[in-house]
């Protein structure tokens, strides 16, 4: 599958995207340097240049009713599938999800208009995609569970971007989007 380049997107809206990312980040206190690190990378994807950076890194604060206004154009940009899975890799930077962020997760996911199936499908995804390494035989278990996220995604038409994490390693990132 060829996939389109989040870069098109409007740059206003490819920063609030981040500095959206950067603030959830935050809601347990603060980045650490593995999602600070995924952080930076996702700029540099975003084809943002330092002084954005500057902006997605202020410990900006952000009204119900301005998260609101941005997930409707998530939404509306068909952005919000990609923008729940980095969500989820910023939460797997450290290794695990905890269950407060699974709940804040699943809290996001509802306000963007997905369904449990929709969330299910893309967390458990992402936690597979988080425990295979290239080069060693990957558990049958995480192989079905990535194999049924591709029939969904083809037939449901979900939306991804060449800058979406679909997995925190980078290599095995680059071979997913080579299979979808």
């Amino acid at each position: 599958m060829n996939l389109p380049t989040i870069c098109d997107s409007r740059k206003k809206l490819r920063i609030s995207y981040l500095s959206l990312i950067n603030y959830m980040a935050r809601i347990d206190g603060q980045l650490d340097k593995k999602e600070i690190s995924l952080l930076r990378k996702m700029i540099l994807k975003f084809c943002l240049l330092d002084q954005d950076s500057k902006k997605i890194f202020t410990n900006k604060e952000f009204s119900k009713k301005q998260i609101n206004k941005i997930f409707g154009q998530l939404k509306k940009d068909n952005l919000h599938y990609s923008f729940i899975l980095d969500l989820i890799a910023m939460a797997l930077a450290d290794g695990v999800i905890l269950q407060p962020e699974k709940i804040m997760l699943a809290q996001i996911s509802v306000l963007l208009g997905l369904t449990k199936d929709e969330f299910y499908n893309l967390i458990n995804f992402s936690q597979a995609t988080s425990k295979i390494k290239l080069n060693v035989c990957i558990d049958p278990m995480y192989q079905y569970v990535i194999e049924m996220f591709f029939v969904w995604v083809k037939n449901k038409k979900v939306t991804l971007y060449q800058e979406t994490t679909l997995s925190i390693n980078d290599k095995v990132d680059a071979f997913l989007k080579y299979d979808l």
